[in-house]
């Protein structure tokens, strides 16, 4: 029971961070929508999207494997760290160079092309900020994270705000993202320090053990990245940058609810690992938590439903009305993934990751033809309907496999 506390402890350090993080984060989404207009928001988030592809490349399953090992001999985590750095680092530049020689051969006005190569010095802060983020991981200071992810949103919204007020538009923006980006980024890196010493310029190192499931992790990212973050990327190559506004406000309000699903997720995490390494677990234990999660994301999406195009037109205002009917749609298919939660965190914490890359696979080689496909004969709406499909079918197989593979494994008993 001691570890269930510590658990809601971390959950409760994250979900209060995300509180008032959301609220202000919030506030500063409606205004920036509300005054870059549907055009210029539309280029924000095509941007914002582009970039965020390449971030599959940045190599980011070695932060999992460094919290799972982390948190297994936290007195010993900097020489994991040491020896893992330099190759974080390998990657981080093999992304930003390959992503500035894709966006020449896009279509993209000379504009966005150069937004996206100032926006490519995010991939460099974000992804060594969630290396710096298992720190507090392993050493279960989710204080930490909660007190910088509202330093940072505080940071950018107030000089959006601010920016945007005295004239300056799309331009502004671009550079306070990344300005607050780094700044988020630095000040992480010096409390983690004190938490655990590491040196950030160690020399390149190749680990098979932490290397191979790192590579499975990062196959997840990508197939992840490809089920989840592809649809904006791909609307800015089938259609406009209005209807990728329209599409961004509906997608943006229905991840919300992801925001949820990562904090338990990250908060009972170094929590699973130490709980599999001594045992197992109760299969009545697991299935109740997952009907748990189940019904309780099909009572809010029902709730969301009759809201959704109401609480758009209040909101953005009518030039996004078009957002409405889709984000009905879109809420949805979070009550399937948030099905997957309890199982998710037992094959990571029992090294069978396997199981998540396999459903992500199926997720992803399906989205990409279904989003051409329904886009075409229904248009946007078309890739909500794309996103309910291959999450409905990708929750069956990861809960099915895992529960087969973890019993088999004598994990459930």
């Amino acid at each position: 029971m001691s570890r269930i506390r510590r658990g809601l402890k971390n959950f409760s350090y994250l979900t209060v961070g995300s509180i008032i993080s959301q609220v202000i984060g919030f506030i500063g989404y409606i205004y920036i929508v509300r005054l870059l207009g549907p055009e210029y928001y539309g280029i924000y988030v095509t941007v914002g999207a582009f970039v965020g592809m390449f971030q599959i490349l940045t190599f980011t399953g070695l932060r999992k494997v460094l919290v799972r090992e982390g948190s297994k001999d936290v007195q010993n985590a900097d020489k994991v760290l040491n020896d893992t750095i330099g190759l974080q680092s390998l990657f981080i530049f093999i992304a930003i160079i390959v992503m500035l020689i894709a966006s020449i051969f896009t279509d993209y006005e000379t504009t966005t092309k150069l937004y996206i190569a100032i926006f490519s010095l995010n991939l460099f802060s974000t992804t060594l900020k969630g290396f710096v983020n298992t720190i507090f991981k392993m050493t279960e200071r989710m204080e930490f994270l909660a007190i910088f992810s509202i330093i940072r949103i505080t940071l950018y919204v107030g000089l959006a705000i601010l920016l945007l007020t005295l004239g300056y538009g799309l331009f502004a923006i671009v550079l306070v993202s990344v300005f607050t980006t780094l700044f988020n980024f630095l000040i992480r890196l010096f409390y983690s320090r004190k938490l655990i010493n590491f040196n950030i310029f160690s020399k390149l190192k190749f680990d098979k053990k932490i290397i191979k499931p790192s590579i499975v992790f990062s196959a997840m990212g990508i197939v992840g990245r490809l089920h989840d973050r592809v649809d904006l990327f791909m609307i800015s190559i089938l259609g406009n940058p209005f209807q990728v506004a329209i599409y961004g406000v509906a997608y943006q309000l229905a991840k919300k609810s992801t925001l949820l699903r990562n904090t338990l997720a990250e908060a009972f995490f170094p929590i699973a690992v130490k709980t599999f390494k001594e045992g197992s677990v109760s299969k009545r234990l697991i299935i109740k938590y997952t009907l748990l999660f189940t019904g309780g994301m099909l009572g809010l999406a029902i709730i969301g439903y009759f809201l959704a195009e109401p609480a758009i037109d209040f909101v953005f205002g009518e030039e996004y009305t078009e957002a409405g009917p889709i984000l009905k749609i879109l809420i949805f298919y979070m009550v399937a993934w948030f099905s997957t939660l309890p199982f998710t965190e037992a094959v990571q914490a029992t090294g069978n990751e396997k199981v998540i890359l396999l459903g992500k696979s199926v997720m992803a080689g399906l989205n990409i033809p279904l989003n051409i496909i329904l886009y075409l004969n229904y248009g946007l709406i078309g890739i909500a309907y794309s996103t309910i499909i291959i999450y409905t079918i990708g929750s069956i197989i990861i809960n099915y496999y895992s529960y087969h593979l973890l019993n088999k494994q004598g994990y459930l008993k």
